[in-house]
């Protein structure tokens, strides 16, 4: 908040990065962007920045719990997400790390990366992700996550 007014803000510990995602998720995000001239990807139900919304009564509990479907504004799932119940957004993180570390076979710096976390000493000075790296990222997502 800014003179009393919500503002974007930078991400928490300047924490920028890119993802590579899988074509599905490209195109989910692609049809809500492409729907309008604003920056953001996402607006709310009276089509502005969701800034100042009680963020999780309108939107996270309906999608994490399900909701009945609506004539105009967001379009929810309306089945509950078990995997998800009960949990705070603050912990889709978490989940998404676990749904990462799960595959078993996705090196630990892709992972953290896609977290926005750096390894610490020597195993950090000298990891990179490869586009290989992202590309398995992909493949694993695409596997079963997000059919």
């Amino acid at each position: 908040m800014a003179d009393k007014k919500p503002v974007l803000a930078a991400p928490k510990y300047d924490s920028w990065r890119t993802l590579v995602i899988p074509p599905v998720l490209r195109e989910m995000h692609g049809a809500p962007l492409a729907s309008h001239a604003k920056p953001w990807v996402f607006l709310s139900v009276t089509n502005r920045p969701p800034l100042g919304t009680d963020f999780d009564r309108d939107y996270w509990y309906p999608i994490r719990d399900g909701a009945k479907e609506r004539d105009s504004g967001p379009r929810y799932a309306r089945r509950a997400r078990p995997e998800m119940a009960g949990e705070d957004i603050y912990r889709l993180r978490h989940w998404a790390k676990a749904k990462l570390d799960e595959a078993g076979d996705i090196p630990r710096v892709a992972v953290e990366a896609r977290m926005g976390h750096e390894l610490p000493g020597v195993e950090g000075t000298y990891s990179e992700v490869t586009v290989v790296m992202e590309e398995r990222i992909v493949e694993y997502l695409l596997s079963g996550r997000w059919r």
